[in-house]
């Protein structure tokens, strides 16, 4: 996840550093003091560069208001969080879609849930690359995975809707997703790697246990007695990080 903060105020920039680096030192951030400094980056770098650009409301030349509609007008796709510290802006903010208001000074659990929400929709919604043969490969919405099957040197890349073949085996989907970091799959047994995000239930058996998908041909699937303790572990973690606060 690439984060930009934007705010006149060098403090608060810093502050947010610090909350960013606490919860979770691979986050990518950079922080500006102007508006104008971040559009001349987004001009040069691309406006969706960033997944999430926290914006303080009030700022000189152009505010923070203001420069969510530029973003949005040159299609910038991903979240937008506000920094301020004054009531009545939510009506004003509609229709650039804010994804969350946060009041100065930041309280720190609200700014870890804002975090953890963030990665968790940022990640649902973020594509990869499925090679289907040498020269061909489709594009998947992450969230869209139900699970990888084992096959002969190759593997079955099962989603909502479909079934599709891979070239890549299930080695190395497993290699690929520890490296992109994207703790929502885990390996299960030597033949699957389950999207935790589509886990309905669990249960444990004499050996090992299972586990229930929200898929109508995969509604439950083993996991073996090596692997269980991996699941339960995996399965904690992914739902505290991505445990919403109302």
């Amino acid at each position: 996840m690439r984060i930009a903060i934007c705010d006149d105020d060098s403090i608060v920039i810093d502050d947010v550093r610090w909350r960013i680096q606490d919860i979770d030192d691979s986050i990518e951030y950079d922080g500006y003091s102007s508006s104008i400094d971040l559009l001349v980056t987004l001009k040069n770098k691309g406006y969706n560069f960033y997944d999430l650009i926290i914006l303080d409301h009030l700022m000189p030349e152009i505010n923070g208001l203001q420069l969510a509609e530029i973003l949005r007008k040159n299609n910038f796709t991903g979240l937008i969080v506000f920094l301020t510290g004054e009531d009545g802006i939510i009506d004003d903010t509609f229709k650039v879609l804010p994804f969350r208001f946060l009041r100065k000074p930041i309280n720190k659990d609200r700014f870890n849930e804002m975090i953890s929400a963030a990665h968790k929709k940022i990640t649902k919604n973020r594509l990869i690359e499925v090679p289907v043969s040498k020269l061909e490969k489709l594009v998947l919405k992450i969230n869209d995975i139900v699970l990888f099957e084992a096959g002969h040197r190759k593997s079955i890349v099962v989603t909502r809707d479909s079934e599709l073949e891979s070239t890549r085996n299930i080695s190395d989907w497993e290699r690929f997703v520890e490296e992109e970091k994207l703790n929502c799959f885990v390996r299960i047994t030597k033949s699957y790697v389950i999207n935790l995000e589509h886990v309905v239930g669990y249960s444990k058996g004499y050996r090992g246990g299972s586990v229930k998908l929200d898929n109508v041909h995969y509604k439950e699937v083993e996991v073996s007695s090596s692997y269980w303790g991996h699941f339960i572990d995996s399965m904690n973690v992914y739902s505290l990080s991505n445990k919403v606060t109302i």
